[in-house]
């Protein structure tokens, strides 16, 4: 026997059974909440394999055996040990028992942290965006699908402006756009990569961890020359290098701030202590596992003070100095926010209008501001 057939008859005998992986995953996790059992299981087993989803379904559909590699595509745990030490040992069973061959014990580790409330971004170090591949880390939102009305929203004011100058018989200029509190950068490179239009784009947030995963997510996803990253709170940075008389700048502003009312990240983190404990506050309200996650993230990234509205009044309160006439803001906001958010923008005076648009599911989710001029 040469080499290469003993690396074959290792890899035979190194084999995972696809379906019962993923139906014991998928009891486990719809037994602790999960709203998308099936797909968490899928997400967990693709990243411990080294494929992706749709292969793994295509796998498991035709009866195939699933070889698992010698390593596992998951975040590498040491650096995660200080700060989200049990996301670190989950992370430290998966890679140990995956080596030693065990996929049930490998998936079991990472299931095992999910039902305690976990996001699995932070299990896989990855998440899809629209049509990106972001890395997700502790340090950022976990990027969700209702933002990408922020995007669509954006893109729409900006596939206007770009019908405009061609009525004109002009080429689209570049627009001056930002976003407000970028996380990973998912909304950010998002409209860089889809806009119909030249952008110079702009992307801030107060966390320097969370900068850090936007930009290396702007090089993972080339655009690391077409994006300016700064730091600090709010809209301080696009306001600083300007004096008090200029003009506004901005053609294009979004935002997705933190809109969750202290209480509900408290109760979040407290129900999220308990699961860890294998415990249930008798005193509170059950949660889902997704209202459990958001304990795992961020605070600075959702809480937006007593009524979720603190860091949204801000900003509003910024727009006369940020954005041209003609410009347009697309904010996300929470459930419920839609009254107040448009009683803020009313707030500006004339020359501003507030369209509240609803997410898939029919709940309001972003204010598309508009300046006139």
């Amino acid at each position: 026997m040469n080499d290469r057939d003993i690396q074959n008859d290792r890899l035979i005998h190194s084999e995972a059974d696809g379906p019962a992986l993923l139906r014991t995953a998928t009891d486990a996790l719809e037994a602790a909440g999960s709203s998308s059992p099936r797909l968490d299981a899928e997400l967990l087993l693709a990243a411990l394999l080294g494929t992706r989803v749709a292969t793994l379904r295509t796998a498991v559909a035709a009866g195939f055996p699933l070889p698992l590699p010698s390593s596992a595509l998951l975040p590498e745990p040491e650096p995660l040990s200080e700060r989200h030490p049990e996301l670190s040992e989950a992370l430290r069973a998966a890679r140990a028992a995956l080596a030693a061959g065990d996929a049930p014990a490998a998936l079991a580790a990472l299931v095992s942290e999910r039902a305690k409330g976990r996001p699995v971004s932070h299990l896989t170090g990855t998440r899809g965006f629209r049509a990106l591949e972001l890395l997700v880390t502790p340090d950022v939102l976990d990027p969700r699908p209702e933002s990408e009305l922020l995007v669509e929203t954006a893109l729409a004011y900006l596939a206007d402006r770009a019908a405009a100058a061609r009525t004109l018989g002009r080429a689209p200029q570049p627009l001056n756009a930002a976003e407000i509190g970028t996380g990973s950068g998912a909304i950010a490179l998002a409209l860089v990569t889809e806009s119909p239009v030249p952008l110079r784009f702009t992307a801030t947030d107060l966390s320097g961890d969370a900068l850090a995963v936007a930009r290396a997510n702007a090089l993972r996803s080339g655009v690391a020359s077409r994006v300016t990253f700064l730091h600090g709170d709010l809209a301080e940075p696009l306001l600083a290098g300007r004096a008090p008389g200029d003009p506004p700048h901005l053609d294009l502003l979004v935002a997705n701030l933190p809109y969750v009312p202290t209480a509900e990240v408290d109760a979040a983190k407290d129900a999220a202590r308990f699961q860890r404990a294998g415990q249930r506050d008798e005193t509170a309200a059950p949660l889902s596992l997704a209202e459990v996650a958001i304990a795992a993230e961020p605070r600075m990234a959702l809480d937006g003070g007593s009524d979720g509205l603190e860091c949204i009044r801000r900003l509003i309160a910024e727009l006369p100095r940020l954005l041209r006439p003609g410009g347009a803001a697309a904010l996300e906001f929470g459930d419920g926010q839609a009254d107040a958010v448009s009683a803020l923008v009313a707030g500006l005076g004339l020359g501003w209008r507030c369209s509240i648009r609803g997410d898939l599911s029919g709940r309001a989710r972003v204010a598309e501001i508009r300046r006139s001029g």
